[in-house]
Parts: structure tokens; C-alpha cells; sequence
């Protein structure tokens, strides 16, 4: 197969359909010898038909060139190279009359277009100037003999820079890593709206549903520049269906046994999660267990951390959020959300929160110097006596004329504007046009469209 041409690969004889093709190779090269198939191919890979792929040994039928050559391995005894490319551009013709990608599950109507789409697959050889990818190194010899791709006016054919997300897709479409997304308690489907608690029930839904998924979609649009969370509960590998260990091995093994262009100068795209049942939070990378999936999430990202702001030392996964981490000033960045004290750095926080509210965890919030307790009944005791908290429905009572509100702000406001009962410094938003005067620019506001909306 040649551009939009179908030729017979031992005497490029050219023919319209794969039909006609293939009942030209049974009545003349049925005992052809098959080196003479090679002997054209410059770049090792052999275009093979495999609409109706059986096994000759024993006619059992495979989907996909993988399939086969593990039925060989395990079925036959023979000596697959799993660990070496297996030299072929699989091309499938469906019922339907259109071209099947056995990889992404594309539909292609077009031979053409199909001709070009699969060799997008095996494009594993790219030019360290341009960029531009190629099916073999035979070819990227050529272009690098040819083309002044040095120069600066030059424009890559199909130029692309390998980008985090990359090493992500050869991992989705490679192995049988499930991809997740999480909300609250829930772990969701990437690719629907199905959410669960229970890992195992992701894991059967994605693989009964979304069986032949396509890789790109997996890289839902909020995701952003963020990785993307894959389960690797009973992980295998989907080109020899070896189980894999961990996800260290994953990555080794795809790169060294397949092939695959794993850019180990780039990030790896994706948190690597064991949910398996969901009852043990372990980490993928370390020893260390957890209680829950949030403390367990938050732990693993610390592993793939390669950017560190060098003002507070707090670590990022993608050079983007460090960025927008140190738009913000780090003057005294970080609350203490127990009192009111600041903090430069998580550090520092951290180091007050355990050295001076271990023993008073109860705070009151209304009052401007926050004192805490050490129970809630100190608490309420305080709340009562200082707030005129009651309890029942409506807990907060006026100490002019005993009115009772369900809120503090309620009271508050109600005291404010009925009684006057504010301090005058508290009355920063004069009104102009009476002798009012408001706690903020919404009430002001407010006042003036009611009472002068005439001048």
C-alpha cells in the first residue's frame, strides 16, 4: 500500500479493493517465498491486511496483531520477541466498509485518509532540530541528508514537541490503567456522568462501557494542565498481557520490551492510584498508608513535585501552578484559621497550630480577640453569657426589647438600625443626603435607592 495505491507487495500489481487483492495473492503467490516481501521495505514494517486475521495453526480468530502473537506465544510455543517491534502496520476493513485503527478505534472512510492516520502510530523517530516525526530511522536519515531544517525559516512537516500528556496517552492506550476523576466522596467516570464510592465498580463500569475508548478523550477539558489520576489496580500490560507490578515497571517495561517513545526527559502525565477496593489507602511510590483518599491523594502528588518556589519552599507539579503561586505576595500569605495570627510560610503555620492549639480547639468567632476553649460546653457557656445565645430556633435575643433572631448578623442588624445600638466607628458609610450612616457600601447603597432615589 502506496499513498491512496493498493499493489501487491510481491509484483505491485495495483488493485481497487483488498477483496481483489486478496484473491489475486491465493491464485498467484500462494507459495510465494516471503523474504521477497522485505526486500523493498526500507523501513522494517510490512503493511499487512487484517480484516478476517486467523491463525493458521489452529484457525482461531484474533482481533489484532497483539492478540495473535500472544495466542502464538502461549497457544503454539513459539519464540515471540516481545521485547522488539513486530514490523507490521495493521490495516482492518469492517463490515460497515470503512478502515478500523485496531489502536484508537478511529473510523476512517477514506483509504487515504486512513493511509495517513495509521503510520500516526509508529511515528517513533523524530528529528532533534524540527521536530518532525517519522515511521523509521531509514527516514529520518533521509531528512536530516535533504533538509535544511537548521534554518530559521523553516517549517516542520508535522513537527510537534513532546509534550507531558504524551507519555500519558502511551500509558492509557498501552496498559489497562482505568482514569478517574473525584468529587467530594465519589470517584467519577472521565468519560460519562456514572460516579461511585466503590473503585471496583469504576474499574467493571469503565472496562464494560468504555471498552475501546479513545485515548484523547480520556483528558476531560477541566483537567487543564494538571495530571490525570489512573487507577493501576491488577495493572497488565496490553500489548503481551504480562501483570505488572507497579507503575516504575510499567513505564520500564513499555519503553524497553515495546518500544514505545516514553520521553523520560518529560513528565509522566498521569498520579498512579491502587484504589482496589477502596478499604486500604497505600501509595503506588512508597510504603506509607493513609486513612482516606484525600490525605492519600494529596502524599502522591507530592512525588511528582519538580517545581519548588524558592520564597516558601512549597512544591508543584506543573511549572504553570508554580507560577501562579508566586504572583501572590508572600507577606504573611497564610492564615491561622484559629486565630489571627499570619504566617509567611506552611511551615511556620504548621508549627503554631501544634505548639499553641493543641489543647483549645473550640474558638469563638464573634469576638474580635478569638479566644478559644477547651470544650464546647466552655464555648456555649461563653456564647450564652456574652452573645445572648439561646438554644432552640431562634437563639440570638435582643437586649433592648427581647426580640429573638435564628443568627448573630440578624440581632446585629436589627439592634443597628432599630436601636442605633453601634459604635460610631463601626459607621464608616455616611449617608449625604441624612444623618444616617451604614456599616458598609452595600447597606448605603441600599438606602439611597430606597429613601433618595428621587434626587
Amino acid at each position: 500500500m502506496r499513498f491512496s495505491q493498493i499493489l501487491c507487495a510481491y509484483c505491485h500489481e495495483e488493485y481497487d479493493t483488498l477483496d481483489n487483492l486478496r484473491k489475486h495473492m491465493k491464485a498467484d503467490h500462494i507459495n510465494t517465498d516471503l523474504k521477497n516481501v522485505f526486500y523493498r521495505a526500507k523501513d522494517n514494517l510490512v503493511k499487512i491486511d487484517i480484516s478476517n486475521l486467523k491463525c493458521n495453526l489452529c484457525d482461531q480468530v484474533e482481533q489484532d496483531v497483539d492478540a495473535l502473537m500472544s495466542h502464538l506465544s502461549r497457544g503454539h510455543k513459539k519464540p515471540v520477541r516481545f521485547n522488539a517491534p513486530f514490523g507490521v502496520v495493521p490495516y482492518k476493513y469492517n463490515d460497515a466498509g470503512a478502515w478500523l485503527c485496531v489502536y484508537c478505534q478511529k473510523v476512517c472512510k477514506e483509504f487515504s485518509h486512513f493511509n495517513r492516520h495509521i503510520l500516526s502510530h509508529f511515528m517513533n523517530f523524530s528529528c532533534d532540530k524540527c521536530g518532525t516525526t517519522f515511521v523509521s530511522d531509514h527516514a529520518l536519515k533521509d531528512h536530516r541528508r535533504q533538509v535544511k531544517c537548521f534554518r530559521t525559516a523553516y517549517k516542520a512537516r508535522n513537527g510537534r514537541v513532546l509534550k507531558p500528556r504524551t507519555n500519558a496517552e502511551i500509558i492509557l492506550q498501552c496498559s489497562t490503567a482505568c482514569p478517574f476523576r473525584t468529587w467530594k466522596s465519589n470517584f467519577n467516570c472521565v468519560f460519562c456522568r456514572i460516579q461511585t464510592n466503590n473503585p471496583s465498580n469504576l474499574r467493571v463500569h469503565v472496562a464494560t462501557q468504555h471498552e475501546n475508548y479513545d485515548v484523547q478523550t480520556a483528558f476531560y477539558k477541566k483537567l487543564g494542565k494538571e495530571f490525570l489520576k489512573i487507577d493501576i489496580t491488577d495493572l497488565q500490560c496490553k500489548l503481551c498481557f504480562m501483570p505488572i507490578e507497579n507503575f516504575d515497571t510499567l513505564t520500564f517495561h513499555l519503553k524497553n520490551d515495546h518500544q514505545q517513545p516514553i520521553n523520560t526527559d518529560a513528565q509522566i502525565g498521569v498520579l498512579p492510584f491502587k484504589l482496589n477496593d477502596g478499604s486500604v489507602w497505600k501509595c503506588t511510590m512508597c510504603p506509607n498508608e493513609f486513612k482516606d483518599f484525600v490525605s492519600l491523594k494529596k502524599h502522591t502528588s507530592q512525588h511528582f513535585q519538580n517545581y519548588v518556589c524558592d520564597t516558601c519552599g512549597e512544591g508543584f507539579i506543573t511549572e504553570s501552578a508554580m507560577i501562579a503561586h508566586t504572583k501572590v505576595p508572600h507577606e504573611n500569605k497564610y492564615n491561622c484559621s484559629r486565630c489571627i495570627a499570619t504566617f509567611s510560610s506552611l511551615h511556620e503555620r504548621n508549627v503554631h497550630v501544634k505548639t499553641q492549639h493543641t489543647s483549645t480547639p473550640y474558638m469563638c468567632v464573634y469576638c474580635k480577640d478569638k479566644p478559644r476553649f477547651a470544650n464546647w460546653e466552655l464555648r456555649k457557656k461563653h456564647l450564652m453569657e456574652v452573645h445572648n445565645f439561646k438554644t432552640g430556633a431562634d437563639k440570638y435575643e435582643c437586649a433592648a426589647c427581647q426580640k429573638t433572631f435564628k443568627t448573630r448578623s440578624g440581632k446585629y442588624n436589627h439592634m443597628a438600625r432599630t436601636h442605633r445600638m453601634k459604635k460610631d466607628s463601626e459607621l464608616n458609610y455616611p449617608c449625604h443626603s441624612c444623618p444616617k450612616a451604614f456599616t458598609t457600601q452595600l447597606f448605603l447603597d441600599k438606602h439611597v435607592a430606597k429613601k433618595h432615589f428621587d434626587m
